[in-house]
């Protein structure tokens, strides 16, 4: 049998990992809110066409919910070693969840975790051109982690010290949770990826454009979010106090997950638009030099020669009597009677 993980020791360790985390996800994030925008004022032809675009808003959102919780971490730290009873029960105060702060904390994990699964739904939506029956099953997951999401803020407000979360109401909704996030997560990224598998095949018999890149991107994403959650449930169910750190870094990774796929095809956008922009502007140095050889402004200077014009002019005249023959070239003339 395997020593367990003290639980003063996972949380000082929770709190390293998830900053960490957390500071990749603010990369990805202001990278893929650059580039959202960016992107939509490039394609937009004015200022009244411009809309409210679902994937910024979402991001703005997950970016909110995410930023609070890593700021409930660090008020937990300080409460456990600094306030409560002035640093000498660390242990007592995390061993007890229905401090505030924890109750807060798992109500925004619980909203990053809603919001995440809503996206990828809307991109299995938006993939399957607006598809309703195919988001039918993923809704109805959906719908269940936020019952989920509720019920495990409201239990852990009636936890009493000591008592087993393992055991606890608490922990059966905690698995439930597990359950219906990646039911969801699975059922649209599988769906996401045959769609652009199934394209990718029957566009490239026209030659089309090979979809690899975004297929690629898809699995990387979901990968990273489902291996995440079965280390968070493998933990739980395991009864491990690793599961602490892993529900404590889950908010992070949901969004480094979801901004991914935000900055990969982003910068695919960048870098069509950065391709189109040097053509452009090659085509535009071509067509100005073309039009300065045009109109004699080439910035290079000629110098002026003399120029000699020779003109040979023939005429022929034919009468009843004699032709008559005159050619004049420079001084040179002759002339010849009829033969």
């Amino acid at each position: 049998m395997t020593a367990e993980v003290p639980l003063v020791s996972v949380n000082l360790a929770t709190v390293c990992i998830e900053s960490f985390l957390y500071g990749a996800f603010c990369i990805l994030f202001v990278s893929s809110l650059y580039l959202l925008t960016n992107h939509q004022r490039v394609t937009s032809t004015s200022k009244k066409r411009l809309k409210i675009n679902p994937l910024i808003t979402s991001s703005v959102c997950i970016f909110i919910t995410i930023t609070a919780h890593w700021i409930c971490t660090f008020l937990r730290l300080f409460q456990a070693f600094v306030y409560f009873d002035n640093g000498s029960s660390a242990l007592a105060f995390y061993a007890n969840l229905n401090q505030t702060s924890e109750v807060v904390k798992t109500g925004f994990l619980m909203a990053s975790l809603v919001m995440g699964d809503a996206m990828i739904i809307y991109r299995l939506w938006i993939i399957w051109n607006y598809n309703r029956a195919i988001v039918i099953f993923p809704i109805g997951t959906l719908i269940g982690l936020t019952v989920c999401g509720i019920g495990i803020t409201y239990q852990f407000t009636q936890y009493k010290p000591g008592e087993d979360v393992f055991l606890s109401a608490a922990g059966r909704w905690i698995t439930s949770d597990c359950v219906f996030t990646l039911c969801t997560n699975v059922y649209s990224s599988v769906l996401i990826a045959w769609r652009i598998w199934s394209v990718n095949m029957k566009s490239r018999k026209y030659g089309g454009t090979s979809l690899t890149a975004v297929l690629g991107i898809v699995v990387e994403s979901a990968a990273i979010y489902t291996s995440w959650t079965i280390f968070f449930f493998a933990s739980y169910q395991s009864r491990s106090n690793l599961q602490f750190i892993a529900v404590d870094a889950w908010p992070a990774m949901s969004g480094i997950a979801f901004t991914l796929i935000n900055v990969r095809v982003g910068l695919g956008w960048a870098q069509k638009a950065q391709s189109s922009t040097s053509n452009d502007r090659s085509v535009g140095q071509i067509t100005s030099r073309l039009g300065d050889i045009r109109s004699g402004v080439t910035g290079e200077s000629y110098g002026m020669r003399p120029v000699a014009v020779k003109i040979t002019q023939t005429v022929d005249k034919d009468s009843d009597y004699h032709s008559e023959q005159d050619t004049r070239n420079g001084d040179y003339v002759s002339k010849s009677g009829m033969v």
